[in-house]
C-alpha cells in the first residue's frame, strides 16, 4: 500500500506498481494482475483486502481515463497546499504617524510663549489656570487634527490563514480574527494575489485598511468587503486556490474579479 501524507494524493501508479511513465496498456496489464491479487474471493482470511481491491479499482479509474489521468499527474507535481498559510510584511518606513507627536511638544511650547507675551502670569490664580486650561485645550484639538490626517502606520503585519479561521496581528496585537464559516463569498482578482472576501457587515465595522496587507475595507448595506494584498509570498496562485478550497466552511473561490482600473 503507499505511504503518503493525509493531504497529498494518492500515489495510484503505486498501487498499480507501475512508472509514472507506463503506457496506457501497461497500466491495464497491472490493473489485472493487481485485482486478482487483492481481490477478496482469493483473500477470504484477510479482512482488509476488500479494502485494498477497492484502492486498486480507483486507481485504475483515475490511470486509465487520459483527461483524469493529466489532472491527477499535475496535481502530484503541485504538491499538497500547506495546512496554515502565513504572510509577514513590513509597512513602508514613514514619519507620518510620528507628526503628532511632534505637533503636541511644539504646541505646548507655543501656548507657554503666548502665555508669556500676554503677561499672563501677573494675574490673579483664577485668571491664570482659565488660561492655561484654554490653551491646553486647543493646542489638544489642533493636536488630534493632525493626529487624525497622519495616523500611526502598521511596521509589523502578519496574516496567518489557518484551516478554521484568519487571524492578523498587527506590531503584535491581535487586529482581526475571522471565522471562515463568517465569509459567504471568495474571490480572487486577476492579478492573483488580491483576495477578497464576503462577510457581514458587523465583522467589517471599525476595521480601517492596514496596509500593505489589509487594503480596502467597504461597508454596504448589511455586508463588508475586505480586500487582502497577499502578493509578498512565495506560494503559487494554484496552491492558494486549493487552500482556500480545504478551508472550513469557506465557500470554493469564484471567477477571479475584474480589477476596478481594468
Amino acid at each position: 500500500m503507499d505511504r503518503r501524507d493525509d493531504s497529498s494524493p494518492p500515489d495510484y501508479y503505486a498501487r498499480l506498481e507501475v512508472r509514472p511513465s507506463a503506457s496506457a496498456e501497461e497500466i491495464r496489464a497491472a490493473y489485472r494482475e493487481r485485482a486478482q491479487e487483492t481481490h477478496p474471493d482469493h483473500n477470504p482470511d484477510d479482512p482488509k483486502a476488500a479494502e485494498r481491491f477497492q484502492e486498486v479499482k480507483e486507481a485504475y479509474r483515475v490511470l486509465r481515463d487520459p483527461e483524469r489521468r493529466e489532472k491527477y499527474d499535475a496535481s502530484r507535481a503541485r504538491g499538497p497546499a500547506p495546512e496554515v498559510y502565513v504572510i509577514n510584511q513590513q509597512a513602508p518606513a514613514g514619519c507620518g504617524g510620528y507628526l503628532w507627536r511632534v505637533f503636541a511638544g511644539a504646541a505646548a511650547v507655543a501656548a507657554f510663549f503666548a502665555l508669556e507675551a500676554l503677561g499672563i502670569w501677573a494675574a490673579g490664580t483664577w485668571t491664570i489656570l482659565a488660561a492655561i486650561g484654554g490653551a491646553a485645550l486647543v493646542a489638544g484639538l489642533i493636536t488630534a487634527a493632525v493626529a487624525n490626517r497622519f495616523p500611526d502606520e502598521a511596521t509589523d503585519v502578519t496574516l496567518r490563514l489557518g484551516p478554521q479561521r484568519m487571524t492578523m496581528w498587527v506590531d503584535g496585537r491581535t487586529a482581526l480574527q475571522l471565522s471562515w464559516t463568517d465569509v459567504d463569498d471568495v474571490r480572487l482578482r486577476d492579478d492573483g494575489w488580491t483576495l477578497e472576501l464576503g462577510v457581514p457587515r458587523r465583522t467589517a465595522q471599525g476595521l480601517t485598511p492596514i496596509p500593505p496587507v489589509l487594503t480596502t475595507v467597504r461597508r454596504k448595506g448589511s455586508r463588508g468587503l475586505l480586500e487582502f494584498d497577499l502578493a509578498d509570498t512565495d506560494m503559487r496562485r494554484d496552491l492558494l486556490i486549493e487552500f482556500l478550497r480545504s478551508v472550513d466552511a469557506a465557500p470554493p473561490p469564484t471567477a477571479p474579479a475584474q480589477s476596478e482600473n481594468s
